[in-house]
């Protein structure tokens, strides 16, 4: 049993991504490099996960799914496999006062805080309390699938809306401006796709006020 400074605490798409995995290949070594890839997290939080799933019997020092392990990870086995984690990483007071089936979050958070513990510890401790303690295995997805398809999508998201470009155009100078020098300006004007015509032409009509009617000082 863990005491109080070492109660789990394992998130979501870790528990159940890990049961995925063990579900498709039952006999396979899981270790903080295959855990970070597979599930999409940092390879430093995979060591800090793969520690937690060796306390609570889920995985041997050698990262082979334990004999609970391929219970836990077959629906007609599931039942019985997570009462025998709980019961082996939880006191007997907390299955009595915040029994897991009830899935009593302020209950179990109490209990947890008349640990010691402080209050947004207690609550992660809590949710994974009741999480391990699911009647019903979920079949989340996990990060990593997330992650990918986020980054699937990120390049189309990101596209940035084509502008419409005009190329140099040459303006000629009013007569008083000849009479100082000669004078040729090449002006570039970029302009967004989604401008209406009348934008357009008020630009230009700025362009025309700037450049032609501008009196000289």
């Amino acid at each position: 049993m863990a005491d109080k400074n070492s109660y789990p605490q394992i998130p979501a798409t870790v528990w159940w991504g890990l049961r995925g995995i063990l579900q498709r290949t039952p006999t396979v070594t899981i270790d903080d490099r295959f855990l970070g890839v597979q599930l999409g997290v940092q390879e430093v939080a995979a060591r800090q996960y793969l520690s937690e799933l060796k306390r609570v019997g889920i995985l041997t020092e050698e990262g082979k799914a334990t004999a609970v392990a391929l219970r836990w990870r077959n629906n007609e086995t599931y039942s019985a496999a997570v009462q025998e984690i709980l019961a082996s990483v939880y006191p007997e007071g907390l299955l009595h006062v915040a029994p897991p089936e009830d899935q009593n979050r302020q209950k179990a958070i109490a209990w947890f805080t008349h640990e010691g513990l402080g209050s947004g510890t207690a609550g992660n401790k809590a949710a994974t309390y009741l999480m391990m303690g699911s009647r019903t295995p979920s079949e989340s997805p996990s990060k990593g699938a997330s992650a990918q398809k986020g980054s699937a999508e990120a390049p189309k998201a990101a596209k940035a809306k084509p502008s419409k470009q005009i190329k140099s155009t040459e303006v000629a100078p009013n007569a008083r401006q000849l009479d100082l020098m000669p004078l040729n300006v090449n002006v570039q004007i970029h302009i967004s796709a989604d401008a209406t015509g009348e934008q357009i032409e008020s630009i230009f009509s700025a362009m025309r006020r700037y450049l032609y009617d501008k009196p000289l000082s």
